[in-house]
């Protein structure tokens, strides 16, 4: 008897064991496939380790958006039919973003209907807030008496806060211009008195800051201070017609590959404005407008150095007071569309 279950139980373990070979011959392809498909170490490293995500946006990207190209304007709210008809030609042009300079002289009802036909016509609007006087201490109620009347505000803070709000949740506002060619030295107060107010208000539209590439400090050269009041960062090159030690246009490349690499050290986006006006409008008598080969030629080294989030043209109002306006309106809106994104 003995004996007999001694051969019973060797038969059974044998059973057991050839079972469990069994069992984890057919396991082992199921094993193998969630290794491959899921790996929580290299998820978690490609995704959220430091140094590959600064490599990665330290190097021209094509996944950086190009929100197009944009105009300066300077369109007069007492006028605003002609301001909403100029929104119509520049969107028939290409253009898809607008900085008018006096739209803040403009109510709350020239903001809406200001912003309505961008949206109508695919634009977005860039606000303009770069005045001095949202940061220098002087009455913003003064100077913008339009929106100071629906304002309910007694200080500048209450301005701003009216004025984002105001705007803010409209489909047409791409963000907000916080600073042109601002001192150096003004730096601390713009940043606490426009750029973290406005940031605090609507964290959701990015700020645009934008410096002169004639300055020894500015975005090119990789030492300007404000990085830390704006999304999107850079610098204007007007360099038709501008005298030494103003960068020339053969240095395109690296005026914009120096504005690539600070956006990059920052985590920001890039911008640059080019030139689309002449010195004489500003005191240099018989300076040119840029030729139609100049402006490609600008647009072409930034497009191949850099990948700048916008890149803007000063400006609409300078083309049409031109010497030719209908020339050069015409080279640039060809630029554009021979440059459009594909």
């Amino acid at each position: 008897m003995k004996s007999k279950h001694a051969s019973i139980l060797g038969f059974l373990s044998l059973t057991m064991i050839v079972l469990a070979l069994a069992l984890n011959a057919c396991n082992a392809p199921k094993q193998t496939s969630i290794s491959s498909s899921v790996t929580p170490s290299s998820t978690i490293s490609s995704s959220a380790t430091p140094s590959s995500t600064i490599s990665s946006s330290a190097t021209p990207s094509s996944t950086t958006p190009f929100d197009g190209y944009g105009l300066y304007e300077s369109c007069s709210p007492k006028d605003a039919a002609m301001c909403l008809s100029h929104l119509n030609d520049m969107a028939a042009a290409g253009f898809k973003l607008v900085i008018n300079y006096d739209e803040m002289y403009g109510d709350a009802s020239f903001q809406k209907a200001y912003l309505d036909r961008a949206q109508s016509v695919g634009m977005k609007v860039i606000i303009t807030l770069k005045d001095h006087r949202f940061y220098n201490g002087k009455s913003l109620r003064s100077e913008f008496p339009a929106l100071a009347q629906t304002c309910n505000c007694t200080d500048n803070h209450g301005f701003i806060r009216y004025v984002v709000n105001v705007v803010k949740n409209h489909p047409a506002v791409w963000g907000y211009y916080i600073g042109d060619e601002v001192d150096p030295s003004d730096h601390g107060a713009m940043k606490r008195a426009l750029a973290d107010v406005v940031h605090q208000l609507d964290p959701t539209h990015p700020r645009l800051f934008i410096d002169n590439a004639g300055e020894s400090t500015s975005v090119w050269h990789g030492n300007s201070p404000f990085f830390d009041t704006a999304e999107v960062i850079g610098t204007d090159f007007y360099p038709v017609g501008h005298h030494s030690p103003y960068p020339t246009i053969h240095q395109t490349a690296a005026v914009v590959g120096g504005i690539q690499a600070y956006a990059d050290a920052h985590g920001e986006d890039g911008a640059i404005v080019l030139q689309a006006f002449s010195y004489s409008d500003y005191g240099t008598p018989g300076a040119p407008y840029p030729t139609a080969s100049q402006m490609e030629s600008m647009l072409s080294q930034t497009l191949a150095h850099s990948h700048p989030r916008i890149i803007l043209w000063y400006s609409y109002y300078d083309t049409m007071a031109s010497d030719n306006p209908t020339q050069h309106w015409n080279d640039l809106k060809a630029i554009i569309a021979r440059n459009m994104p594909k």
